[in-house]
């Protein structure tokens, strides 16, 4: 879980739970609930504690975004239209899952759209 991840961070660096949060500008309450999961992290939650605790975000975040190598990997080549049709069918499968509720939505759409230009150059 990312709480114990963060708690983990911030023992490391002898810090209270006050200490953070003040950092963050929210109460010490608010933080605790970051840190036993009871609140869910924000994209902003994690950029300041991130620099807060000087860790990566990528070090906050490997606990349960753990990135595993794809276990069949296609080897075979893919045409340009199979490609881009594919990432219109994950652009209509995002935009399906009530993107207000993400908070990584606008990244993961704006990952999308910079395949997309690229894709779009390649001859």
């Amino acid at each position: 879980m990312p709480g114990t991840v963060l708690r983990k961070y911030r023992e490391i660096r002898n810090y209270s739970q006050d200490y953070v949060a003040r950092k963050m500008g929210i109460s010490q309450n608010a933080y605790s609930k970051i840190e036993n999961n009871i609140t869910q992290l924000t994209v902003n939650h994690v950029k300041q504690i991130s620099q807060i605790l000087e860790v990566s975000i990528m070090d906050l975040l490997r606990d349960d975004f753990e990135i595993h190598s794809p276990s069949n990997i296609h080897t075979e080549s893919i045409s340009k239209e199979a490609l881009l049709a594919t990432m219109d069918k994950i652009r209509c499968k995002l935009d399906e899952k009530s993107p207000q509720k993400h908070d990584f939505y606008p990244v993961v759409m704006a990952l999308l759209q910079s395949l997309d230009s690229t894709i779009t150059n390649v001859h």
